[in-house]
């Protein structure tokens, strides 16, 4: 059985790191930046951005106020190396001797522990029984340029043994960065051209590669890619951690869309409002709402849709790799 998790800046920021887009932004600002056009950018973007998905919209609306490749180049590599400078900051006075290591293994090889009963019932039979008597793949995902994962595990090497169930063992198989690395294969950018409101950029394939995700990776020629996509289209479980599931990554979003018409199960993670116990219907709302959400951003049909609908699983307000 493989259990995928795709996890997004909210892992980090669930371990006390200050990496969300407000900090960022914080330092961007005060951070020396030559040039009118770095100016405009800094003042273009603090308004109305809550998060990383929503700073890259706003970098391909951007692209409507920048007149050639020579201004793209300017803004995007100053951008791309304040934040890189940042997150490589907050990394290294981070410390990483809090987390416990195995508290992170328990929670990535049951990832259904966080969900009420009935839930956890009904993945059980539909599929953990099923793979009872083998070994359980654990692949993790995650689109942050930190290395913070590899950290917490530290030596690793692939189908590194982690725990063992009734019959078989759990193997932690593959830790990937879908977008490289603060100081390697760093992809920053929009999921496709619709996505750069400078339609004189679209047949423009230097910047095309720059800021298309799909085409950034592609260009780079690594087959990361590829290899992500092999795993999310064999996931058995997957689990979406610290993501706002933005309109960015709409390629990731469609790939789990197709795995959940062949009976693959969804877990999304996520934070909300704090809801009163006496009114804990509230919480059926917010699921419904994010499951939604979560599809309105696949390409399935409504049909579809309402046919993998009950395949999904939101757990909020979990203590999901609360790991100090």
């Amino acid at each position: 059985m493989n259990i995928l998790y795709l996890i997004g800046n909210g892992f980090d920021i669930n371990l006390g790191m200050k990496t969300k887009y407000s900090d960022f932004y914080e330092f961007y600002c005060g951070a020396k930046s030559d040039g009118e056009l770095i100016i405009d950018l800094k003042n273009n973007i603090g308004k109305g951005i809550h998060n990383w998905a929503d700073l890259e919209i706003a970098l391909g609306r951007y692209t409507e106020k920048l007149k050639s490749q020579e201004e793209f180049d300017i803004v995007y590599e100053d951008i791309g190396e304040k934040l890189s400078q940042y997150l490589e900051k907050e990394a290294e006075e981070y410390d990483i001797s809090k987390v416990d290591k195995n508290v992170f293994y328990s929670h990535i090889v049951y990832p259904e522990k966080f969900l009420p009963q009935r839930d956890r019932n009904k993945i059980k039979s539909l599929i953990k029984d099923k793979w009872g008597a083998q070994n359980w793949f654990v692949q993790l995902l995650t689109f942050n340029y930190t290395r913070t994962i590899e950290k917490i595990v530290g030596e690793f090497r692939q189908n590194y043994k982690i725990g063992e169930n009734h019959s078989g063992a759990f193997l932690l198989s593959r830790i990937e960065h879908i977008h490289g690395y603060t100081d390697d294969s760093r992809v920053l950018g929009v999921n496709d051209i619709s996505q750069i409101s400078n339609k004189s950029f679209h047949q423009n394939e230097d910047i095309v590669e720059a800021l298309v995700k799909p085409n950034c990776n592609q260009a780079l020629r690594h087959t990361i890619d590829e290899q992500c996509i092999d795993l999310v289209l064999n996931a058995n479980i997957i689990c979406i951690f610290g993501s706002s599931i933005g309109d960015t990554d709409r390629l990731w979003w469609d790939l789990v869309g197709e795995c959940l018409k062949r009976d693959c199960i969804l877990i999304i993670y996520d934070v909300c409002e704090k809801i009163d116990p006496s009114t804990r219907y509230k919480m059926n709302r917010k699921e419904r709402e994010l499951k939604s959400r979560f599809l309105s951003k696949t390409s399935l049909k409504e049909e579809e849709k309402e046919a993998v609908k009950d395949n999904i699983f939101i757990a909020l307000n979990t203590g999901m790799f609360c790991l100090l």
